[in-house]
């Protein structure tokens, strides 16, 4: 396997991305979060992810992001790292969420990089990133129709910006891009990849560091232990299992959230599986296959902790 270790190890491995609990009346479920933050550190991951795109950040408000980030950090006590989602459409409040993560001594943000800025002011945008936030930050590289930021504005980016750590990908053909960061930082950067899950061998062939699912921990954890250990063979073994389940929640990133919350409710982690914003319920055949693909996952994760546990 052609995987090296980056320097920022606390971030190698599993860094799930948080789903927001909602109650029946879509306020913050805040005893369903405290069950997800303590299950995410119980399963041994190497961080979590909050407030992303997954946690439906773009239907929380800044007090509700502020209430999380307080509510999460006293839950964790700073077993593993917490990375910050400070992504938002209005760059002040971008400004005023990276400020509130450093005054409460987080050290990762992640930052999308926002929209139809020039390569100019994108710089000057993470350079006051830089200024006022803690002291790693990782860019999210998104794209759903393209190659996303280019080799040359990363270069730059890295060359400007001293606390850029981390990059996260998730653009049109990843695994590309994944190998040409790689090569151009000389392994420097910290890599993860996230949406592209189906392709997560391939990633850790090509030398991924990290990877941010939000959901299956025990799973994604065993097969990348696997791959650690060049035991690829059964790696991907293991990873084929979960791979119909990945393709169906794939679909669309709405049908993703729908579908991992009701696994979390599966789980007991979740009181409901209730979303904000335009996110559908589905429809009879949708969750006949969600329970289907549910039910494999929780059989396979029970199979997978009476394993480890002999």
């Amino acid at each position: 396997m052609n995987a090296k270790l980056s320097p920022i190890n606390d971030l190698n491995g599993i860094i799930p991305s948080l789903h927001t609990p909602f109650k029946n009346n879509k306020s913050i479920d805040y005893k369903s979060l405290e069950k997800l933050v303590l299950h995410t550190i119980d399963t041994n991951c190497a961080g979590m992810l909050l407030s992303a795109v997954a946690g439906e950040t773009q239907n929380l408000t800044f007090n509700e992001k502020a209430e999380m980030m307080e509510f999460v950090l006293d839950i964790s006590r700073n077993i593993i790292p917490i990375i910050f989602g400070c992504s938002s459409q209005k760059i002040e409040e971008i400004y005023s969420l990276v400020d509130l993560a450093r005054q409460k001594k987080i050290k990762w943000v992640l930052i999308q990089a926002p929209l139809n800025l020039s390569e100019g002011d994108l710089i000057a945008f993470y350079k006051k990133i830089n200024e006022i936030g803690p002291s790693h930050l990782m860019i999210q590289d998104l794209s759903w129709d393209g190659y996303g930021l280019s080799d040359a504005i990363i270069q730059n980016l890295i060359n400007e910006v001293s606390n850029f750590k981390s990059l996260k990908v998730e653009v049109v053909n990843s695994g590309k891009k994944y190998s040409n960061i790689i090569n151009l930082t000389k392994n420097k950067l910290h890599l993860t990849g996230g949406w592209a899950a189906t392709g997560f061998i391939e990633a850790m062939r090509r030398g991924v560091h990290g990877f941010i699912p939000s959901t299956m921990e025990t799973i994604y954890n065993s097969v990348y232990n696997l791959m650690i250990n060049n035991e690829e063979k059964e790696a991907r073994k293991l990873f084929y299992r979960i791979l119909p389940a990945i393709s169906f929640a794939h679909q669309h990133i709405d049908i993703s959230i729908k579908f991992y919350k009701m696994l979390r409710v599966a789980e007991e982690i979740f009181s409901t599986d209730v979303c904000r914003g335009n996110i559908q319920e589905f429809d009879e055949a949708q969750r006949y296959e969600a329970e289907f693909h549910i039910d494999n996952i929780l059989n396979l994760q029970k199979e997978l902790l009476n394993k480890n546990n002999k």
